[in-house]
């Protein structure tokens, strides 16, 4: 038996590669296997957390959900105002809900802004690697802007793992990674062509092939602070198992292009220093960012990944998180990234984002029974709120209120004349106002926290800024129908202004060698 081994071993051919090449014929041999891997891999895990079926398969023990539709109906033919006055009734519930959770997450990030624990710092030797995923579609225009923040990472280099993933039909994109010098820490993954092609299959396809038992997602124009890989080792280092993602503070950069931009800015500024932080001090389920969201590899590979098939892979993760029993924390780091410029862009932008959230209310509504057990009632009550009132308020939001406000102007919602008339006018009036301190209340703190006080000028473009979320949710209710798992690429590296700059300019100027902190 030995003599056979060695001659069996004898016989066998050895070839020696780079890594490099290995992948090149990796991808060649069995490329197809894996791209079907990585669209699948999630559904094949449990079929109800993926959208690959955008929603529930109708079943003959189903029928009996077309009665409130067939009920609709029948009211819209016979009893026209009824239904009007039952549809602004659910909308004006679901608004309270929505904009009481806002107000809830408001009060709590004053509590969490006045912490003063602070996680200790961990030597080089005790940091563990992280691994570092960039999905890349034609973005060639930004790679050096890329890899400069890359290169700024105040990380050690031995433990810094980072994978640039870009397409393999993105030719413009591979050429230029080809053409820069990148350090060996940067290694570049093909994806193979196949579908849907989106960035959570991007994300599954090169999640195999991390080493770090820290893994954090950055968009191609993204600009994290330096040490925020170090702050979230720390952070992490000094929580429990439990939490398993840190999600960073995201602002818009370029807040000085256009009106959009700016009004985008306190949009971001509202949401990532105040709202969601607010939620993390609450313990209730946060819909993530798209970028600079931070988890443990293990808890990662535990609720399956992303799921290739949303369009907004962050926010079904969140709330896939939350289902597994794990928590998410906010990071008190920034990335800056560049918001959309033009109308056009902010509004494909905006109608994919929509359109993920509708997925992610379709997918998570399949056992709604299952998510209370698995999250309790009020988490479950919460993460509802939030996330329909996310689609319902641009959908009718901006009818409501002007169905209100017209009774305002009118003075009939101020003279009621019957009973039912007095219920509607008192109610009308505390989901206005309690809508209107849910909106500004996060606006104004999320401003003054980013350093952005000069941009509440644009407040009055809000009444636009919404009607384009008004479009924006009804096109993307069309594309959740006809193209669910399209997505609508944003371009980068279009931006004109930058307010990272322009602080490191005035830093500069006054002597300092680093910019002062954008929040007090």
């Amino acid at each position: 038996m030995k003599g056979d081994g060695l001659r069996h071993l004898h016989r066998a051919r050895v070839l020696l590669t780079n890594p490099a090449r290995f992948e090149t014929w990796w991808l060649k041999a069995f490329g197809g296997a894996c791209a079907q891997a990585a669209a699948d891999s999630l559904h094949a895990i449990d079929p109800t957390f993926s959208a690959r079926d955008a929603a529930p398969r109708p079943h003959w023990n189903r029928l009996w959900l077309l009665l409130p539709v067939l009920g609709v109906l029948a009211l819209a033919v016979l009893k026209p105002a009824l239904l009007w006055l039952c549809a602004m009734g659910l909308c004006g519930v679901l608004f309270a809900l929505t904009s009481l959770v806002r107000i809830l997450a408001l009060g709590a990030s004053f509590e969490r802004a006045g912490a003063s624990e602070t996680p200790p710092d961990l030597s080089d030797a005790q940091l563990p690697a992280y691994s570092v995923l960039i999905p890349l579609y034609r973005e060639a225009r930004v790679l050096p802007q890329l890899l400069g923040a890359l290169q700024r990472l105040d990380y050690p280099r031995a433990k810094l793992d980072v994978h640039l993933i870009v397409e393999e039909h993105d030719d413009l994109t591979r050429s230029a990674l080809g053409s820069l010098n990148l350090p060996p820490w940067c290694h570049v993954r093909v994806a193979p062509d196949g579908a849907p092609r989106t960035k959570p299959r991007a994300l599954q396809i090169a999640l195999p092939f991390v080493r770090g038992s820290l893994v954090t997602i950055y968009d191609a124009e993204d600009e994290p602070e330096p040490d925020q890989l170090r702050r979230a080792a720390n952070q992490f280092a000094a929580r429990p198992r439990r939490v398993a993602c840190l999600q960073a503070q995201l602002a818009i950069d370029n807040t000085a292009d256009s009106f959009v931009t700016g009004l985008f800015g306190l949009e971001y500024a509202a949401l990532f220093d105040v709202v969601n932080p607010g939620l993390a001090s609450l313990d209730l389920p946060i819909p993530l960012g798209g970028t600079s969201n931070h988890f443990r590899l293990k808890a990662l590979r535990h609720v399956g990944g992303w799921d290739a098939w949303n369009v907004t892979e962050d926010a079904d993760l969140g709330l896939r998180l939350a289902r597994f029993g794990y928590r998410v924390e906010a990071l008190e780091s920034t990335t800056h990234e560049e918001g959309p410029a033009s109308i056009r862009a902010w509004l494909a932008q905006r109608r994919r984002w929509l359109k993920g959230w509708m997925q992610t209310i379709l997918t998570h509504s399949r056992q709604p029974g299952r998510v209370v057990r698995e999250i309790g009632a009020w988490r479950a009550i919460s993460v509802a709120s939030v996330m329909l009132g996310g689609v319902i308020g641009p959908l009718f939001g901006p009818i409501f209120a002007i169905e209100t406000l017209h009774d305002i102007l009118s003075g009939q919602l101020m003279n009621p004349q019957t009973m039912l008339e007095r219920i509607v006018s008192i109610w009308s009036l505390f989901v206005a106002m309690w809508g209107f301190l849910a909106l500004l209340g996060p606006l104004i703190v999320g401003a003054y926290r980013r350093g952005l006080l000069s941009s509440l000028v644009l407040l009055p473009g809000l009444i636009p800024y919404f009607g384009l979320m008004f479009v924006a949710a009804w096109w993307a209710m069309g594309d959740l129908i006809r193209a669910p798992h399209h997505w609508a690429k944003t371009e980068h590296g279009l931006a004109k202004t930058s307010r990272r700059a322009e602080n490191a300019r005035r830093a500069k100027r006054a002597g300092r060698a680093t910019p002062p902190p954008e929040r007090p």
